[in-house]
């Protein structure tokens, strides 16, 4: 989906750029689209048509759309900006979707190779009669329920956490932790806040405001936490990266400095959302290549166990 949206926003900056006005745009976005993407762009356009702003259409459909992209298009309409919001959010959600790629193909490989494993290694002692049927599907079963069972009750417990704020810092923080992936998923944190402050300030809004709502949205409570301060240094009249917690990177709050000093802030947050963008990719990129070898390690590991068995009941039956 972010590769289809980011296509949407992407033609939409197009078309707003030739002069067209968003309900043109919108019903010509809709006749190339499919699916749930073509019914919610309809939706929007209808909407729009009968006088209401893009801002609320979208807000009807707050399920569909990142809490990112409705702050966004909310201050691109106040500012008359919609045109560099689609074109940044388009860039967003490209991003987003290279991540998802290279950690999909990075996993594949892994994930064919359990399936393998725990198909092919109790197959012997089913061919010789040493278990039966429902003992084979039971390890097969239970080899999977080994690998996958711990990726599902993560994913769960992420979802009902999310729901409760306390817990949900707990488990952002404790994700953090997570050698590699933690500082992937910091890098990528602070990549979310720098590009929404950015597309904020580019848009017109007031810096307090800019600093508060993208500490919202950096898709991580504990990184978010990070950066509550900065709206509150502002209203006190002192520099947004005054309030930032020191936890964050040093040369983060350096290079921010030095852009609040210059007046270049604009320019140099773009540049700190580029760089840890950049540095979040890189990680995800380790991670897809070090999780499979981790992967083949306890494959290998299985396949071994089962020859050691095998050999076990031959030298028994001589």
């Amino acid at each position: 989906m972010s590769r289809k949206l980011a296509l949407a926003y992407h033609n939409l900056s197009v078309t707003l750029d030739a002069g067209m006005p968003i309900l043109t745009s919108l019903n010509t976005i809709v006749e190339g689209q499919r699916g749930r993407l073509k019914r919610v762009f309809a939706d929007l356009a209808n909407f729009i048509s009968k006088g209401n702003s893009l801002t609320e259409a979208m807000a009807r459909h707050s399920n569909f759309f990142a809490r990112i992209d409705l702050m966004l298009i909310g201050a691109a309409e106040e500012s008359g900006n919609l045109t560099d919001a689609f074109r940044m959010l388009s860039g967003w959600y490209e991003f987003c979707d290279r991540l998802k790629k290279k950690m999909l193909s990075g996993l594949m490989l892994p994930f064919m190779l359990i399936g393998l494993a725990a198909v092919v290694g109790p197959l012997p002692f089913f061919f010789q009669g040493k278990i039966g049927l429902d003992r084979y599907i039971g390890e097969i079963v239970g080899t999977l329920a080994l690998f996958y069972l711990p990726f599902v009750l993560i994913l769960v417990v992420h979802y009902l956490m999310r729901r409760v704020v306390v817990f949900r810092w707990f488990f952002d923080a404790l994700i953090l932790r997570i050698p590699l992936f933690g500082q992937a998923v910091r890098q990528l944190a602070i990549s979310r806040y720098c590009r929404a402050f950015n597309m904020l300030y580019k848009a017109g809004v007031p810096i307090t405001q800019c600093a508060q709502k993208a500490a919202g949205v950096t898709g991580n409570a504990a990184v978010g936490n990070y950066f509550k301060g900065g709206a509150k240094s502002a209203l006190a009249g002192n520099m947004v990266g005054e309030g930032f917690s020191r936890r964050l990177p040093t040369e983060f709050l350096h290079l921010w400095q030095i852009g609040e000093e210059m007046g270049e802030l604009g320019n140099t947050v773009q540049k700190l959302a580029d760089v840890s963008s950049e540095s979040a990719e890189f990680l995800f990129n380790e991670l897809s290549q070090w999780l499979p070898r981790f992967v083949y390690w306890l494959v290998c590991i299985i396949i071994i166990y089962q020859i050691f068995k095998i050999a076990t009941f031959i030298s028994r039956m001589y």
